[in-house]
């Protein structure tokens, strides 16, 4: 009887060794009471902006005396476009002047003289603008049909110049897209960041995109040309539309 006890103790003790040996060489540990918390790594998108916006160019019509053509007037429909904010708070009447202040300087490098900042025909530029951002799209011939002559003459502003054999009539327009921000990231698990772009840069980059085109560089350097209006709107989903009528 008590060599089958010591036997059985001899098993239950290497059984015991046995399960020490496989916890000591595995490297298993007994649980301290701590539980590992997951994190999870924060999830980013980046966006950029193109950084050449659309602009596009309205020539002023040539007519001579022995042709002449009157454009017909068409009924204004338009309406201005929602202001956004951003942490630049822009002024679109301030940027309007920066702007007209950037197209004369460059006027003045060319050797000709200034343009004088008509507020009527200003106007005529910030309602296109106002109705482009509002119908988000840009175009020198709004929904209605109206050109920017046909624009003016529903406003009550003619444009005719008399050169003795001949005559211009009609307004000359460039046209810009610009935006509030050059790039958006998105974060997972916070606000996004925008890279915004300041009213000055805003303003260099539009003039430098109209001399950086042949046909807006011509509107902007005719000799002829005397007094221009420009017209800023700002859409709702942040880009921004710039309107210059010559005349």
């Amino acid at each position: 009887m008590r060599r089958r006890f010591l036997l059985v103790s001899i098993v239950l003790l290497a059984i015991v060794a046995g399960c020490a040996l496989i916890f000591l060489f595995s490297g298993t540990t007994l649980w301290s009471g701590s539980i590992p918390v997951m994190v999870e790594q924060e999830q980013t998108r980046s966006i950029s902006i193109i950084s050449t916006p659309v602009f596009t160019q309205f020539p002023v019509a040539t007519i001579t005396r022995s042709n002449p053509t009157t454009l017909p007037t068409l009924p204004l429909t338009v309406a201005p476009g929602p202001a956004a904010v951003n942490p630049y708070q822009i002024s679109t009447t301030a940027l309007e002047q920066r702007v007209h202040e950037l197209v004369n300087q460059q006027r003045s490098e060319n050797g000709l003289s200034a343009l004088r900042f008509d507020p009527v025909l200003a106007d005529i530029a910030r309602k296109h603008s106002g109705d482009m951002a509002k119908q988000h799209y840009i175009a020198h011939v709004n929904p209605a049909g109206q050109n920017p002559t046909a624009r003016g003459n529903a406003a009550g502003y003619t444009c005719r110049k008399d050169y003795g054999s001949y005559y211009t009539y009609g307004i000359a327009e460039n046209l810009f897209q610009n935006n509030l921000y050059s790039s958006a990231t998105y974060f997972s698990n916070r606000e996004t960041v925008y890279d915004w772009n300041s009213p000055e840069a805003i303003a260099q980059i539009t003039v430098a995109g109209w001399m950086n085109s042949s046909g807006h560089r011509e509107n902007i350097l005719t000799p002829t040309f005397d007094r221009e209006g420009i017209g800023v709107a700002i859409a709702s989903d942040d880009k921004v539309y710039i309107t210059e009528d010559f005349c």
